[in-house]
C-alpha cells in the first residue's frame, strides 16, 4: 500500500453528508431495470470499471487497499455493488455498504461516455430506490472535487444536507 500512496498526496476536500429525505417509493417508481446486482465481483474487473467511472473525479479510496482488503469487501454480505446500464450498455455504477437500519451509497457514476446524457438522476434514484428497499435511511457524501452538478443533483433527488466538513484526503499527484 505504500507505494500506492506514493501516487497521491494528501490535500484538505470540501465534504458534505447527505441523507435521503424524499419518498423511496417515488424511487422505486422510477425505472430500476436499468440497475443489476453484481454478484462475487472479481476484484480486477472491479477496479477497471471504478477506475474509468472514478478517474476523472481523482477516487481512490478502493485504489488505496490492498488486493486482499478489496477482495474481501467485495465478498462482505454488507457490500453490494450493481451495475447500471442504459439498454444494454453499461453506463455506470453504485456501490452500496449496509449498516444495521441505515445504507450508504458509497461509490455512485457514469462511465464518461454516458454523462451529460441525461442519466444522472435516474442512477441517483435507482441507487436510492435499491438502498431503500427494506426501509432503511439512505445516505451518502460528496465532496468539492465529484463532478460540479453533483450536489445540486442529489438536493434535487431528495437529499439534503446534514453535515459538512473539511477531510483530508488522498488524490493524485
Amino acid at each position: 500500500m505504500a507505494l500506492i500512496k506514493s501516487r497521491y498526496q494528501k490535500i484538505p476536500v470540501r465534504t458534505w453528508f447527505l441523507t435521503f429525505a424524499g419518498k423511496i417509493s417515488e424511487c422505486l417508481a422510477e425505472s430500476t431495470e436499468s440497475a443489476r446486482l453484481w454478484k462475487n465481483p472479481q476484484t480486477d474487473e472491479y477496479l477497471r470499471i471504478y477506475s474509468e467511472v472514478g478517474r476523472i473525479w481523482g477516487w481512490t479510496g478502493r485504489l488505496l487497499k490492498t488486493r486482499e482488503e478489496l477482495a474481501a469487501l467485495l465478498q462482505s454480505p454488507e457490500n453490494e455493488v450493481w451495475l447500471f446500464y442504459s439498454g444494454n450498455e453499461l453506463a455506470g455504477f453504485f456501490e452500496l455498504v449496509r449498516a444495521g437500519a441505515e445504507t450508504e451509497i458509497v461509490y455512485l457514476g457514469l462511465l464518461p461516455e454516458w454523462i451529460g446524457k441525461g442519466l444522472g438522476q435516474t442512477l441517483i434514484r435507482t441507487a436510492v430506490a435499491m438502498a431503500g428497499k427494506n426501509g432503511e435511511k439512505v445516505w451518502l457524501h460528496t465532496c468539492e472535487r465529484d463532478h460540479p452538478s453533483a450536489l445540486k443533483s442529489y438536493l434535487k433527488s431528495g437529499f439534503v444536507v446534514e453535515n459538512e466538513h473539511t477531510l483530508m484526503e488522498y488524490y493524485p499527484e
